[in-house]
């Protein structure tokens, strides 16, 4: 049997009531050319159950206590048979039954003078609504990312020949792990954008969780110091004293008021608002 050109790879952990509709959209697409590995953490709210009733879908699946989810994407990554490999959280989904055919084509002819392949992404909230989309040619992208993270890594595809060379992601990071990795290819190539939306993102997961956002923010500046990229100091100064500004608002004043307060904060500079609609 032939390889399958892409291996979608799903770490879970008590997530039973978001996987189904991860898997539905998988199960709906019109390209077959893939493989789906799912690394659940011992979840315990029937998570494998889902799983197993999706045995048309899953190609492989295991369970057992993890550090998080890139300690449980390094577990299922060696049995990756796909040339490009693909990590969708389960609070993620394709958009349409094209999604993949879309890239299919981008895919094959990518490699080797691309080992990222990206396209955009949709930000849905927990009702439902677009909060945002995400995606923007490389040539507009690549100084920012290589002072910050803009890639959703929802809408990227990495080939295997990249993990082949810099290894498995780095267990110490818990929320900016995805970015650590990325700069390791991506902090002297290029990347390929695909001008298309094909996946959406549940909004209000641990990395778009504001609450997070110093932690996020600190992890960021640690992969960029890693690879011997400064970031900007006043730029990252004014960043880390905003979320920090935040992390203190939400203890004294609760989730619900302090997303308010941010997307007052959005607005007043000139950004749509974000945040209050997921609560």
């Amino acid at each position: 049997m032939a390889a399958p050109l892409i291996s979608i790879i799903i770490a879970t952990k008590n997530a039973a009531s978001l996987l189904p509709k991860c898997l539905d959209s998988i199960r709906a697409q019109s390209f077959r050319g893939f493989e789906v590995l799912v690394a659940d953490g011992a979840s315990t709210d029937g998570t494998l159950d889902v799983i197993r009733a999706y045995a048309d879908v899953v190609t492989a699946w295991d369970s057992q206590p993890d550090s998080g989810p890139y300690a449980a994407r390094n577990r299922v990554l060696p049995r990756a048979n796909g040339d490009w490999i693909y990590f969708l959280g389960a609070d993620d989904w394709l958009l349409n039954s094209l999604a993949l055919e879309t890239m299919a084509p981008h895919l094959r002819n990518a490699f080797p003078r691309y080992r990222v392949v990206y396209s955009r992404v949709q930000l849905i909230d927990l009702g439902g609504r677009l909060v945002d989309e995400l995606g923007e040619p490389w040539d507009r992208c690549r100084d920012a990312f290589r002072s910050c993270c803009c890639l959703a890594h929802q809408g990227v595809l990495h080939h295997r020949r990249s993990f082949e060379e810099h290894g498995l992601f780095d267990e110490e990071f818990k929320m900016a792990g995805d970015y650590e990795m990325l700069l390791r290819e991506l902090k002297d190539k290029d990347a390929l954008f695909v001008p298309a939306l094909t996946v959406a993102m549940g909004f209000g997961g641990q990395t778009t969780d504001l609450s997070h956002a110093y932690r996020l923010l600190d992890e960021t500046r640690k992969a960029l110091v890693m690879h011997g990229m400064a970031p900007p100091r006043m730029r990252w100064a004014y960043l880390m004293f905003t979320a920090w500004c935040y992390l203190k608002l939400h203890r004294v004043i609760g989730d619900r008021a302090a997303r308010r307060l941010a997307d007052v904060y959005r607005v007043l500079t000139l950004r749509k608002p974000r945040y209050s609609g997921t609560v």
